[in-house]
């Protein structure tokens, strides 16, 4: 089985044309009933899968990812890691500033929030073929929620950690997404079976990016 997460401000449908025969998760349901940290989510994930299943996490849903693969709960095939983050080591306290601000606008503004979202220099570029946002909309609430439970700014740093990762780990990035390809050449070589993809001609959407294929998973 292969397990796909969305990214922040993402839905589950949005794997339904690039990973078709892949179980999506809905994370907006892990924050519908209380407020669960990013460790949590990844402990979820990793009891809701077996043995021998491949995981796949893109932007959010790759740091979660990180926190499932760690959490020891679950041994996985392979882990594919898209354009994710593995936490910051200083800077946390204007992260979640930032991130507090975009709560707040999830719930007071969504068409202003989608706008200004989508308006960040790292998500320059085509708009993917995915749903359209406003069908979000519904579950502003949690997509709120997101960005203070699963902020950037409440991640542990976790590159101290990544050399107990015993899977194979394929970390994909896009050529032109210049922060965190930085990032992946960083934390590639923590990782014991770790390799790094990266592709060209693509910003930070690798997944729906023209010419890329996930099918071989």
């Amino acid at each position: 089985m292969i397990h796909v997460l969305h990214g922040g401000v993402g839905m589950p449908e949005d794997w339904e044309k690039v990973l078709p025969h892949a179980q999506a998760w809905n994370l907006w349901e892990m924050l519908s009933i209380d407020e669960r940290s990013l460790a949590e989510a990844g402990e979820i994930i990793a009891r809701g899968s077996a043995d021998g299943d491949t995981l796949v996490g893109y932007s959010m849903g790759g740091r979660i990812a990180l926190h499932a693969i760690l959490s020891g709960q679950c041994r996985w095939k392979e882990a594919v890691i898209i354009s994710a983050h593995p936490g910051l080591r200083d800077g946390k306290a204007e992260r979640l500033k930032s991130d507090a601000a975009w709560a707040e606008l999830a719930t007071s503004d969504w068409p202003a929030f989608i706008r200004e979202w989508n308006s960040q220099s790292v998500l320059s570029g085509p708009e993917p073929d995915w749903p359209d946002r406003a069908a979000l909309e519904s579950r502003q609430e949690e997509v709120s929620r997101s960005f203070r439970c699963w902020s950037l700014g409440a991640q542990e740093d976790l590159r101290p950690y990544l050399s107990r990762i015993e899977c194979p780990v394929r970390w994909i990035v896009g050529e032109e997404d210049e922060k965190f390809l930085s990032l992946a050449r960083e934390v590639v070589p923590l990782i014991p079976k770790a390799t790094l993809e990266v592709i060209p001609a693509t910003g930070h959407r690798v997944p729906w990016s023209v010419g890329f294929n996930l099918a071989d998973l």
